[in-house]
C-alpha cells in the first residue's frame, strides 16, 4: 500500500508541474506590451501558433484531469485519523484528565 502511496505522490508532482508550465506556455492577451515587445505573428506563422496553442490546451487537460482523479484517489485511499490516533494520543497525555470532563 505505501509503494502506491508513493507512486500517487509522484504523479500528482509531476501533474502539477506540467500544469504550472502548461499555463505559462500559453498564449495570452499580450495587448500594448506585446506590441512593443515585438510580438506580432507573421501570416505564415500563425496556423504554427495556432496548432501549438491547441495542443498546450489538450496538454494542460489532461493534466488536469489526472491530477483531479489522483487527489480523489488520494482522499479515499488516506487512513481514518479519526478515532484511534486521537485516542492513543489522549490515553498517553499526563493532560488526559483535562480532556475527560
Amino acid at each position: 500500500m505505501i509503494v502506491f502511496e508513493y507512486i500517487l505522490l509522484a504523479i500528482l508532482l509531476v501533474c502539477s508541474a506540467v500544469i504550472v508550465l502548461a499555463v505559462v506556455f500559453q498564449k495570452s492577451n499580450e495587448g500594448l506590451s506585446g506590441t512593443i515587445a515585438g510580438g506580432s505573428d507573421s501570416y505564415y506563422n500563425k496556423d504554427k501558433s495556432a496548432d501549438k496553442d491547441k495542443k498546450i490546451f489538450r496538454i494542460t487537460l489532461i493534466a488536469i484531469i489526472v491530477f483531479a482523479v489522483a487527489v480523489l484517489a488520494a482522499y479515499v485511499l488516506q487512513p481514518d485519523f479519526s478515532s484511534s490516533v486521537y485516542n492513543d494520543w489522549q490515553s498517553l497525555s499526563e493532560y488526559s484528565s483535562v480532556f475527560k470532563k
